[in-house]
């Protein structure tokens, strides 16, 4: 019975050594989703609304934005300082 709960435990845990490293919405500064809002807000149709960070995972920030139908996400990509890429458009 041991064996069985510890073979359990093992296989509930180890999806979650498996996750790439992921930031708390908390620790990321508010201001690179805006930027990263600011940055597609050309090819975004008006009224477009930016509605927060929804995670930042290795060099890729994605936030929420609400585009008057549906809430759905935007990617940037951070450099290595932590800054937002140019996104060359």
């Amino acid at each position: 019975m041991r064996t069985f709960t510890a073979s359990v435990y093992l296989a509930l845990t180890a999806p979650l050594f498996s996750c790439d490293q992921q930031h708390s919405v908390s620790d990321i500064d508010s201001k690179l989703g805006l930027e990263c809002f600011e940055m597609h807000r050309a090819s975004l149709p008006p009224g477009t609304q930016y509605e927060g960070i929804e995670k930042l995972a290795e060099n890729r920030l994605t936030v929420k934005i609400m585009n008057g139908v549906d809430v759905v996400t935007l990617d940037c990509v951070l450099g290595t300082d932590g800054t937002l890429q140019s996104t060359g458009k």
